[in-house]
């Protein structure tokens, strides 16, 4: 007769069921970030100074700069930007209202949000962000550019409001609105 060995099994961990799969996304799209911000390479900006080149993405004309706050109820969030007489309250996810709350305090959670690991990357990098633009809704839903800068070259980032408003406001970076959008989807106040 031949004696068998018991053999301890290691007990596997098991993650909640999409966690490794955000944990995935979360990764490709930092790749696909730092990719887009060290590849991209503008035609029109040589090497010359900045301040002898008109952007058009750095101006502000037709634009309103916001106050931004932000407030998670329940399982919702929203975003409040006021200018002048006007106040839009955007509704999104509550890790976004919130990512924004802990941005304008100046708080880091004993692990970094993605918002708080772009500014990290972006800091790491020399890349300034300049300002965010909120352009436009389309479908219920904001559009707008984050503009950022590395050295002599500027890129307009497509991006989620809430995204850019996290980030903008973790380095004190502007927020503009269109002024058509701000009269459109504002609520007058005085």
């Amino acid at each position: 007769m031949v004696k068998r060995k018991k053999v301890k099994s290691k007990r596997k961990i098991k993650y909640p069921k999409y966690f490794v799969a955000s944990i995935i996304l979360f990764i490709i799209s930092i790749g696909i970030l730092l990719f887009s911000v060290i590849t991209y390479n503008p035609s029109i900006i040589q090497n010359t100074s900045l301040k002898k080149i008109a952007f058009p993405e750095l101006s502000t004309s037709g634009y309103t700069k916001v106050n931004v706050d932000a407030e998670v109820i329940g399982n919702a969030g929203i975003v409040i930007l006021r200018s002048k007489c006007y106040r839009i309250v955007a509704y999104t996810q509550a890790m976004q209202a919130e990512s924004i709350k802990k941005g304008l305090e100046g708080k880091i959670d004993f692990r970094p949000t993605v918002h708080d690991i772009i500014v990290s990357i972006f800091k790491d990098l020399g890349i300034k962000v300049l300002m965010l633009k909120v352009n436009d809704v389309v479908n219920h839903t904001y559009v707008g550019n984050l503009i950022i800068q590395q050295g002599n070259k500027i890129l307009s980032l497509d991006i989620r409001p809430s995204d850019g408003t996290a980030i903008a406001v973790r380095v004190n970076a502007p927020i503009y609105i269109k002024n058509e959008v701000l009269e459109k989807y504002g609520e007058r106040i005085c």
